[in-house]
């Protein structure tokens, strides 16, 4: 009677090590720092000097005609960091320093589409889709002859009503502030006779807002409907409903022929350039009530933007480690020259952060102390979540 023979690959299998168990290794810790070892290749020659690593800024979406009628807060203080900073745009100090050979538009590819991989698939769904978010904006202000920066932070709380007759709201200005940005700036702020009201370049666009400097003090939140019958966002230029952003295509080629045809149809808006324009929308996408396949099919769509680049492990602006991508340089009319970032949890697919680097301060920027690595702008999402219960508004 023949002899069973022993199945090989199970003897394998039951003499592995436990933490070698790939059931054990999705998602964990070891998972994130093995990717992070695998974007950086092998170790960069030293330099005597490296200049600091520059990010993006992500406008919120609410209804395109509720944005218009707010049109002061979404201007005044708009979303979008890497490297450790704080809310005054301090200098990056995590993540590689150069644009040396191991961050490559293809490491950057490969490195998204692993994080698509691990968007979290649960198929849940409540009456409303929320998020948290803190976001921080850099503007250059001028005062009698006098050039300083202020930075303006706040909470803001989303709260989009997916179900028939609820509202989707948005709360904005929580613990919101709106101070010169160092000591420096609060000295030269005084000796242009501590003005409240200033004229400060409109980020993104290259025009002008009034903004009110709110030293010490705490504006009151406020509270905007941001729907429009059943539509509850802005996709593009269209305002769209829940069940649209549900029908979006979880294939990133479908998704991005939509996309295509929405910026055709944008030609014109604040943004220019096809790339930065698909970078955003889709960035925006992820923090949006879209399908799982969706938000990956996102994450697709920005690994396939031309340059895209890795930047190893860096550290974002709440404190939080993920893997940032980054967009190459290019002119911001307020700043100088500065790039887009996304920092993920690449463990989970969570998108942390989007914000806005400074590479090279213009004129303006430079006499008010901004350098290359300064974040000019940042979002960074606290908490996205299903709930059945609506925000409660303040008083």
């Amino acid at each position: 009677m023949a002899r069973k023979r022993p199945d090989v690959m199970k003897t394998l299998a039951d003499a592995r090590p436990p933490e070698l168990d790939p059931d054990h290794l999705a998602g964990s810790e070891r998972a994130r720092h093995d990717l992070i070892a695998i974007l950086a290749g092998p170790p960069e020659p030293r330099t005597a000097s490296r200049s600091a690593r520059p990010f993006t800024w992500r406008w919120a979406l609410p209804v395109a005609a509720t944005a218009a009628a707010a049109g002061v807060l979404v201007a005044t203080l708009p979303e979008g960091g890497s490297g450790t900073r704080d809310a005054r745009g301090s200098r990056a100090t995590a993540g590689p320093t150069t644009d040396g050979p191991r961050h490559t538009p293809e490491s950057g590819r490969l490195a998204l589409l692993n994080v698509a991989a691990r968007v979290d698939r649960t198929a849940d769904e409540g009456t409303y889709w929320q998020t948290t978010t803190r976001s921080s904006w850099i503007g250059v202000a001028s005062a009698s002859e006098s050039t300083f920066a202020v930075v303006s932070s706040e909470t803001s709380r989303w709260s989009f009503g997916v179900r028939p007759g609820t509202r989707s709201l948005w709360i904005s200005g929580i613990d919101a502030t709106t101070e010169p940005r160092t000591e420096r700036d609060t000295a030269r702020w005084r000796a242009a006779g501590s003005p409240k009201d200033l004229t400060l370049a409109a980020p993104g666009s290259g025009g002008k807002l009034g903004l009110r400097l709110e030293t010490g003090e705490r504006k009151r939140p406020t509270v905007d409907r941001i729907n429009g019958g059943d539509k509850i966002a802005a996709l593009g230029a269209r305002n769209v409903s829940y069940a649209e952003l549900r029908k979006l295509p979880g294939d990133s080629a479908k998704l991005r022929e939509v996309l295509a045809d929405l910026y055709e149809e944008d030609r014109g808006g604040e943004i220019s350039g096809r790339t930065e324009w698909m970078w955003r929308q889709a960035a925006n996408l992820i923090g949006l009530p879209v399908r799982p396949e969706v938000r990956a099919a996102a994450y697709r769509v920005i690994a396939d933007l031309p340059g895209i680049r890795s930047l190893g492990e860096v550290t974002d602006p709440l404190g939080r480690k993920g893997v940032g991508f980054a967009l190459p340089a290019t002119g911001r009319p307020d700043y100088g020259t500065a790039r887009s970032e996304l920092i993920v949890d690449p463990a989970t697919g969570a998108l942390l952060s989007d914000q806005e680097v400074l590479t090279k301060p213009n004129a303006k920027a430079a006499e008010a102390g901004l350098t290359a690595g300064t974040v000019v702008n940042y979002t960074a999402t606290v908490n996205s979540e299903w709930t059945d219960r609506q925000l409660k508004t303040p008083e």
